[in-house]
C-alpha cells in the first residue's frame, strides 16, 4: 500500500510538473505571438508611411505639371471625360 502512495504522489509530482512545463510554453508562445504581430504591425505602417509619402509627391508632380501646362491639362481633361462620356454611355 506504501508504493500505490509512493506511485500516486510520484505522478502528482510529474502532473504538476507538466503543467508547470505547459505555462512556461504557453507564456513563451505568448510572447513570441505579441512580437511577431508588433513587428508586421510595424511593418505595414512603415509602408503605408511609404505609400503615402509617394502619393504626395506623385500629386505635387502632377500638380506643377497643371500649373506650367494649364491649357493642355484642360484638354486633356476633356478628352478623358469625352472617353468616359462615350464608354458609359455605352
Amino acid at each position: 500500500m506504501a508504493t500505490a502512495q509512493n506511485n500516486q504522489q510520484e505522478l502528482q509530482e510529474q502532473l504538476d510538473a507538466l503543467r508547470k512545463d505547459f505555462a512556461e510554453l504557453t507564456s513563451i508562445l505568448k510572447g513570441m505571438t505579441a512580437n511577431y504581430a508588433k513587428e508586421g504591425q510595424e511593418n505595414v505602417k512603415a509602408t503605408a508611411e511609404q505609400a503615402q509619402q509617394h502619393l504626395k509627391q506623385s500629386l505635387c508632380k502632377a500638380q506643377q505639371e497643371v500649373e506650367s501646362h494649364p491649357y493642355t491639362s484642360m484638354a486633356v481633361a476633356f478628352g478623358v471625360g469625352l472617353l468616359l462620356g462615350k464608354l458609359l454611355d455605352r
